[in-house]
């Protein structure tokens, strides 16, 4: 019967992580919509930076992975942190260029 409560409760831990990721995602792409969409300020300007957004977004996130890292690791053994740069480069660089590429795109198109 323990094994069970075990697994019960790895399920649950597992669905708490997947509705973190989720919400995230929503609320990133919620902000984002309304920031590149809205008008702001008296002469009715876009925000024209989502470039800089998305880069402010990659270091948020790593600096949040690497205390996470940090807090929850359990052991020194494994992969050191910077051996996933390739990775981490282009998570970082790649929606940055679709932004850009996006912009020359009309909306019917990419829909």
């Amino acid at each position: 019967m323990e094994g069970n409560a075990t697994g019960i409760g790895r399920v649950l831990v597992l669905a708490f992580y997947v509705a973190g990721i989720w919400s995230a995602y929503i609320s990133h792409g919620i902000l984002q919509e309304t920031l590149s969409t809205k008008r702001f300020g008296p002469d009715g300007k876009r925000f024209e930076h989502l470039s800089f957004f998305n880069l402010v977004q990659n270091v948020i996130c790593f600096l949040w992975s690497l205390i996470m890292i940090k807090l929850w690791s359990r052991s020194t053994r494994g992969a050191p942190w910077w051996s996933y740069w390739s990775a981490s480069i282009t998570n970082t660089i790649g929606p940055a260029m679709g932004i850009e590429a996006l912009k020359y795109i009309s909306y019917p198109t990419q829909a």
